[in-house]
């Protein structure tokens, strides 16, 4: 059993507590929901478990904590490792070793475990995680499906009774997202671990949550069925979203367990969700016949498409599709075949250093861009590289817009996952790109920061700039795509409106698709206030 008993926690350089006389108990071989808004401490309760704090963060805690028999506050992270499994938010920040069996083993090998026992044990969890024929594979060469698989096994490795993720499907597509939670529920099944799993996108977890642990604005803790809790909430996925306005009772958790529906009236217009003509506006980018390789394997293959002023176009696939690797060719990061023109210009003839004057890139990892020692001096840092005056600039009145205005002064680094995306986005966008390439821009973002992204993407399409969005986030994409690009193995499948690809697709269909076919609306937002049902 884990338990939480008047616990209250502050790290030291803050004079707010994270959360305060938080009180909850875990029934063993359950899986627990942890929810909550960016920087609630969903990660710093999780670190609590394993003694990561305070013992690592350092802060000031009170209360107690047991976890099957344990005191983490007094036993500390060497001691609990062998009772709680802990895979982090960003599963390749927790690497050491470069070969999969070398990082599996690395924590037996700290543990003192016998050679003998060592490989039985390693044999053993690749297994578990399907991954026997990768184990001396690099860990560059696999997809992040892969990765965070082999982070889970470096976990399971040490037997732990209880296994936390934190955002394990962040960084995944659909199909991918879906795999490794169903093989977390048939570890836990197997080995009767107790499972805790901190996420944002509630629709992934909902159909495999027993219960959830809610941090709420005051910084307390509520615990309950997922129906109990779900009505208590302000940040719900849409199908409770949809289920809560048509006053359904029990809350249905996933599109097959969502009444049936009947409208009384067809819909009289089915919706072309945003999409307009491609020659609406003049394109400012123009991809046509694009290839890359990367040690000798084809990532691209003939990749042709515009981006437009004003234009959000979204650029989905699956793990290993090639998105990232388009996005870095286009900016000659990495060698390519074929033509790309940047508002009209043909990019063999432009310098790196001409063309992110144009273009604005925010990463798949933040962290990647943040070095400086306080969020306003990350924005300097880019003014300067692009030859541009502060002048002028409220640097406060800039961050609000990306709900960073009271983190100005603070050391990048030390804020949450979805601060430190918005921290990168700001700074890279600072000195008015007429372009803007984001890679998963709403990693480790609740519903609300997405919504606050949302409005401030629309805001830059009507200034006229133009953004190609890379996301697996479906939800996300449907509410602001004017165009959906998905690639597979390389090659384009699909470019056209946002309805039929989130309609027509299945693993891309949005929630409100599921449940309301032959209707074209893909998200709440699309259905009629008045809706008649039968």
């Amino acid at each position: 059993m884990i338990k939480f008993t008047d616990l209250t926690f502050r790290y030291s350089l803050r004079s707010q507590a994270v959360f305060e006389d938080v009180n909850f108990e875990i029934i063993p071989g359950t899986l627990t929901l942890v929810t909550g808004a960016s920087g609630s401490g969903k990660s710093t309760l999780l670190r609590c478990i394993n003694g990561l704090v305070p013992h690592f963060s350092g802060g000031i805690i009170a209360g107690k904590i047991q976890v099957f028999g344990s005191d983490p506050i007094a036993e500390g992270v060497e001691v609990m490792a062998h009772k709680v499994g802990f895979v982090f938010q960003e599963p390749e920040s927790q690497f050491v070793f470069d070969v999969i069996e070398d990082e599996i083993a690395f924590s037996l090998e700290n543990a003192g475990v016998p050679r003998q026992e060592m490989e039985r044990r390693i044999q053993e969890v690749l297994q578990m995680v399907r991954l026997s024929p990768l184990r001396k594979k690099n860990l560059s060469e696999i997809s992040g499906g892969e990765q965070q698989k082999v982070a889970i096994a470096s976990a399971l490795v040490t037997q732990p009774l209880v296994l936390i993720l934190d955002e394990p499907t962040s960084q995944l597509d659909p199909i991918s997202a879906d795999e490794v939670l169903k093989f977390v529920i048939e570890l836990k099944n197997h080995l009767n671990l107790t499972v805790l799993i901190s996420e944002h996108r509630l629709e992934r977890l909902l159909p495999y949550t027993d219960m959830i642990l809610n941090l709420n604005a005051e910084r307390r803790a509520i615990i309950g069925k997922p129906q109990e809790i779900l009505p208590l909430m302000d940040q719900v996925p849409p199908i409770v979203e949809i289920a809560q306005r048509l006053k359904f009772s029990p809350l249905p958790l996933t599109p097959a367990t969502f009444p049936q529906v009947r409208l009384a009236h067809k819909p009289i217009n089915q919706i072309e969700k945003h999409c307009k003509p491609q020659d609406s506006q003049p394109a400012c980018l123009e991809i046509d016949g694009l290839s890359a390789r990367l040690n000798d394997q084809l990532i691209l293959n003939d990749v042709s498409f515009n981006l437009h002023r004003g234009e959000i176009l979204v650029l989905m696939g699956p793990n290993g599709a090639g998105k990232t690797t388009l996005l870095r060719s286009v900016l000659k990061m990495i060698p390519h075949s074929g033509k790309v023109t940047l508002m009209g210009a043909d990019t063999d003839n432009l310098q790196f250093a001409e063309i992110i004057q144009e273009i604005a890139y925010l990463p798949q990892n933040p962290n990647d861009l943040l070095f400086a020692e306080s969020v306003i001096d990350e924005l300097k840092i880019t003014l300067k590289n692009h030859g541009k005056d502060a002048e002028g600039l409220d640097f406060y009145v800039f961050l609000k817009s990306f709900d960073l205005g009271h983190l100005g002064d603070q050391y990048p680094r030390d804020l949450s996952v979805g601060e430190r995306q918005r921290t990168a986005l700001a700074a890279v966008t600072v000195h008015d790109p007429r372009i803007i390439f984001l890679d998963e821009p709403t990693r480790g973002m609740d519903y609300d920061a997405k919504k606050r992204l949302n409005f401030l993407f629309h805001h830059w399409r009507q200034l006229g700039k133009a953004i190609l969005l890379v996301t697996h986030d479906v939800e996300f994409a449907a509410r602001l795509a004017d165009r959906v690009v998905i690639l597979e193995n390389g090659n384009l499948m699909f470019c056209g409106a946002p309805r039929t690809a989130f309609t027509e697709f299945p693993a891309y269909q949005t929630q409100t698709a599921r449940v309301f076919t032959d209707t074209g609306w893909i998200t709440p937002d699309d259905i009629p206030p008045d809706l008649d049902l039968q």
